[in-house]
């Protein structure tokens, strides 16, 4: 992760905090060995990725995931990812219902 990132993280981090008025806490790492089943939901609109698009985001998640866990690809066989697609309607961007109307 470079300074930008870091940057940007921070950015992120502030803003949802603040918006839900709670204070940020440090994550920590689990202790070794067994990390169990992670799952990743992703949320998106209805309609907004392709089928090639799905392959793309859940091999990409899964690589970060196992890259921040420090887990080798094996593990990947034990880490599930959803892509949800929203009703239409169920999707909101800047505080607003999002529509691709």
């Amino acid at each position: 992760m470079d300074a930008t990132d870091k940057g940007r993280r921070a950015v992120l981090v502030a803003a949802a905090t603040a918006a839900a008025g709670i204070a940020p806490v440090p994550g920590r790492a689990a202790a070794g060995g067994n990390f169990g089943a992670p799952v990743i939901e992703f949320y998106v609109p209805p309609g907004v990725l392709t089928a090639e698009q799905k392959v793309a985001v859940i091999k990409g998640f899964t690589d970060v995931v196992l890259k921040a866990l420090g887990r080798t690809p094996e593990a990947s066989r034990r880490l599930f990812m959803t892509i949800i697609e929203t009703a239409e309607g169920g999707f909101g961007v800047n505080g607003q219902v999002f529509s691709r109307k």
